[in-house]
C-alpha cells in the first residue's frame, strides 16, 4: 500500500480551486410516466490538471470546440447511473460533464479522479 496521502494537497489553497458540482437525480413519475429531474448544487474543492486541453475541430459542415480536463478531489463524482445523470462541474466559467471516475483512495481518504469533457460548445 502506498504511503503517500494526497488529501492535504487536495485541500491546500496552493493547489486547489473551487468549483460547483450539479448532480441531477432522475426519476419517472408513476402517474404521468414523465421524467422528473431534481438538480442539487454543491461547492467543492478541486485540483484541475490538463488532459487533452481544448481543441478546435474543423469539419466541412461546421467547426466545434472539444476539450477535456482531469479533476482531482475528495468529492465522490459520478458519471451517471443508479438514478443520477453524470455530474456537471462548473469551473472557471465553463461547464464540464464527468465522463469517467477513478477511485484513488489508496492515496488518501476518498481521493477520486474524474475525466471531464467540455459541455458548452462555444
Amino acid at each position: 500500500m502506498p504511503s503517500l496521502d494526497v488529501s492535504r494537497v487536495l485541500a491546500s489553497p496552493r493547489f486547489a480551486d473551487s468549483a460547483t458540482v450539479t448532480r441531477t437525480a432522475v426519476t419517472v413519475d408513476p402517474l404521468t410516466a414523465r421524467t422528473v429531474r431534481a438538480p442539487t448544487e454543491t461547492q467543492i474543492s478541486v485540483v484541475v490538471t490538463s488532459d487533452k486541453g481544448q481543441n478546435l475541430r474543423r469539419m466541412p459542415e461546421a467547426a466545434s470546440s472539444m476539450g477535456s480536463i482531469i479533476m482531482h478531489s475528495t468529492f465522490r463524482f459520478t458519471e451517471g447511473g443508479d438514478g443520477f445523470d453524470a455530474d456537471v462541474v462548473t469551473w472557471q466559467g465553463k461547464r464540464w460533464t464527468v465522463i469517467t471516475v477513478d477511485d484513488y483512495s489508496r492515496y488518501g481518504a476518498g481521493f477520486t479522479m474524474a475525466t471531464c469533457r467540455l459541455l458548452d460548445l462555444r
